[in-house]
């Protein structure tokens, strides 16, 4: 009995001890967690920030494509397409002129390089012409 007695004492001295300690983390680690979050954070936010700038590329050669189709019905309907001069102007009248992914409006060249009837130009991120990767210069004759 006493035996039992004592093993009973022996594991409630245990038990107290294991809820009196203190568990918990030191600043140390917590800052190490804390580090290695904003790291995962950044390389996420990287990735994101890329697709979200090839997806701009991709919509703007998009916004180029519809913009030659409305030329091309333009040119259907007055048998001849708008004049450099004229622009884009002639083909929306009365409506908003089409931007590219970065708000820039579109250039209309007429005539287009090799023969072509027209060209339509988006100047890229930076919105000024040359550039690489997304700054780089979007155009229909390219596509």
């Amino acid at each position: 009995m006493k035996n039992l007695l004592k093993k009973r004492a022996a594991r409630s001295l245990a038990v107290r001890r294991m809820f009196n300690s203190k568990a918990g983390m030191s600043l140390v680690e917590v800052m190490v967690v804390i580090a290695i979050i904003l790291t995962l954070m950044s390389l996420l936010a990287f990735g994101v920030m890329s697709q979200f700038a090839k997806s701009q590329v991709e919509t703007s050669k998009l916004s180029i494509g519809k913009v030659a189709q409305d030329v091309v019905l333009y040119t259907l309907s007055h048998k001849k397409p708008p004049s450099t001069s004229e622009g884009l102007a002639k083909v929306y009248e009365g409506l908003d002129m089409p931007t590219d992914s970065w708000g820039n409006e579109l250039i209309y060249v007429m005539p287009g390089p090799d023969g072509r009837e027209f060209d339509i130009i988006s100047l890229g991120a930076d919105g000024a012409q040359g550039g690489s990767a997304t700054d780089a210069d979007i155009k229909y004759s390219d596509l």
